[in-house]
């Protein structure tokens, strides 16, 4: 019998890759960093009754039995003593089947029923590539929308193997945000289009929820319902038709907007049960946020460091497949490109527009595959039809970028391609290779080691200049200190010291600052050792606030002490942002502070 072809062959062998893949490397440390505080939710509600994490012996117990993060930063503490999640619940709602059935069979299979045991990592694990199954069906019923069989193939192909789905689908973003956040994408972009072409409630009742729980996952993914909103059929007047679709299915509209609120009630009832708000803005820390009016788009796109188009270069395709979306299918040529704008600025103005460690390329991109495949539909259409050469040639160069694409993500995995800390000169030096030597190294980014203290011992690489330099000499012949030294007390209790803007204190990509002081203790002083404090503010907010004091231990009484610590400057948010260092005094005692000296360093070889 002859074999016909049928893409559902393709999808299935697809599936297949997923899960064979997956299981590679067992998922033991799958609730971890962010996933952490996306479930965070369920155990905390349903576990152990404490949504507000006050009781804070079972989130140190399993912190410290499970290690899923070395901070608690998923987690906001609020005047009122209750600490917020930072993110919101969307992904927990997911998570919710999988974690029921963990939490039935862990205590019969000898594991502890406490939310984070093996048979939890496990059912969540397998509960998302459930949910990347669906989606990836659900994408292939979108491209046979616009698409035959052979087109929807090489699509799925491309999208699969040539993207970084590959690598976030199947490695540590199994359960991270984007692959969730591509299958309802998937959902929300077939129910549009089959919503254009029949009107049915039903189709308006899964918009809405969709909307609403993509919303409900990402907040700034809420630019989704955009979708439904300019998707447009035919080619009559776009704002004469849309007026009319409005008003001859208001009721559905309405329906969409009920089903929106339902799906985001549960968000608000809980900021309103753990902050007395319905509305609450978790990201707290100065040092990252949204920067609307400075985004960070060009690095967010040809950055070595994690540029989309440098580690997604296939996707460049897309936007020539754009040019002959607009011939063929003009309205929806505005709704991806509208959509595909917004989406780029919004994904770029985070200040941590790399997205950390977990993220293979642009992580925050992915979703939005599912609209930016039609246009490389559209190309693939286009290349059919051309002579046998220019197919052959096309085809090769999606190979090539495939195969490309499948190394480095094998490389991410084995840390060949370093997930935060990459430079042009470094990948040029390991391109290809399946080694690294210490003298590629050399050529990443420093450093950011996730402890709070970093010692620097690397200074023959670094040139060291002066900063601040303060003996109090101009002390000797005032009335609080003639011996030229400075005190502080219960009403002085901080020194003075540097204040000081990055941009003034260097123009490359880190500096490190070293400070030293001289501290004189008195004899019988029994209250709190005097710290050192440096800190960076932005717009007057402190963030990566470092502390260092002398070990009680080690404290000379009647004698000078000397405190010093190394303190690397961190991904600071704006240039504006400014460095402060001083001594602060927590005690009513009188001490006395002399020789303090901070020097910076920068690095020969400038990033």
């Amino acid at each position: 019998m002859k074999y016909k072809y049928s893409y559902k062959h393709l999808l299935l062998f697809l599936c297949l890759v997923l899960v064979i893949f997956r299981f590679f490397i067992e998922p033991t440390r799958m609730l971890t960093w962010d996933v952490f505080g996306y479930y965070l939710y369920l155990p905390s509600h349903f576990i152990y009754s404490d949504l507000g994490l006050i009781n804070q012996d079972w989130l140190n117990h399993i912190i410290n039995t499970y290690e899923p993060s070395t901070t608690l930063y998923q987690a906001v503490k609020i005047e009122n003593g209750n600490w917020v999640i930072k993110y919101t619940m969307g992904l927990s709602i997911l998570y919710a089947p999988f974690f029921f059935f963990a939490h039935l069979i862990a205590e019969p299979l000898g594991y502890p029923a406490d939310g984070f045991s093996l048979p939890y990592q496990y059912s969540i694990t397998i509960g998302g590539l459930i949910y990347a199954i669906i989606g990836l069906i659900y994408f292939a019923k979108v491209l046979l929308q616009f698409f035959d069989q052979y087109v929807t193939s090489v699509v799925l192909i491309i999208i699969f193997f040539g993207t970084n789905y590959f690598h976030l689908t199947i490695y540590d973003g199994t359960i991270l945000s984007h692959n969730f956040l591509f299958t309802i994408y998937a959902i929300l972009t077939y129910y549009t289009i089959k919503w254009y072409s029949s009107h049915k409630i039903k189709y308006a009742l899964i918009i809405g929820f969709s909307v609403g729980l993509i919303t409900l996952i990402r907040p700034t993914e809420g630019i989704c319902v955009l979708i439904p909103l300019l998707w447009h059929k035919g080619n009559e007047n776009y704002f004469k038709s849309k007026l009319l679709l409005i008003k001859s299915y208001f009721p559905h509209l309405i329906i969409i907007i009920i089903c929106v609120f339902i799906t985001l009630l549960p968000q608000l009832l809980y900021w309103e049960k753990i902050t007395g708000e319905y509305l609450f803005y978790s990201y707290t820390n100065p040092g990252e946020g949204l920067d609307f009016l400075f985004p960070h788009t060009f690095n967010f796109l040809f950055s070595f460091r994690k540029g989309w188009f440098i580690y997604t270069p296939i996707m460049v395709f897309a936007f020539i497949g754009l040019y002959y979306l607009y011939k063929k299918y003009r309205p929806i040529f505005y709704t991806i490109c509208t959509f595909i704008v917004i989406d780029i600025y919004l994904s770029s103005s985070w200040s941590t527009w790399w997205y950390a460690g977990g993220s293979f390329s642009s992580r925050s991109l992915v979703p939005a595959y599912v609209l930016l495949a039609i246009p490389i539909g559209v190309f693939v259409e286009k290349i059919r039809l051309s002579p046998i050469s220019s197919r052959v040639f096309i085809y090769a160069i999606f190979l090539l970028l495939i195969l490309i694409n499948l190394f480095q993500s094998w490389q991410f995995e084995n840390n060949i391609l370093s997930k935060e800390r990459m430079t042009m000169d470094y990948y040029f030096a390991i391109f290809g290779k399946t080694q690294v030597s210490e003298n590629d190294k050399k050529l990443l980014l420093v450093n950011r080691a996730t402890e709070s203290f970093q010692e620097f011992n690397n200074t023959k690489d670094y040139q060291r200049k002066l900063i601040y330099e303060n003996t109090f000499n101009d002390k000797i012949d005032t009335l609080l200190n003639n011996n030229g030294e400075f005190f502080l007390d219960e009403n002085n209790c901080f020194s003075p010291g540097i204040d000081i803007k990055y941009k003034d204190l260097t123009n490359c990509d880190h500096t490190w600052i070293k400070v030293s002081a001289k501290v004189f203790i008195p004899e019988k002083y029994d209250e709190a050792p005097p710290l050192l404090v440096a800190c960076f503010n932005y717009k007057n907010q402190p963030y990566q606030y470092r502390t260092y004091e002398i070990n009680k231990a080690e404290l000379k009484y009647n004698d000078w002490n000397e405190i010093k610590f190394d303190y690397l400057t961190p991904e600071v948010r704006t240039k504006e942002d400014n460095l402060k260092i001083y001594l602060w005094h927590r005690g009513k005692q009188k001490i006395m502070l002399d020789d303090f000296i901070i020097y910076a360093f920068e690095p020969k070889n400038r990033h």
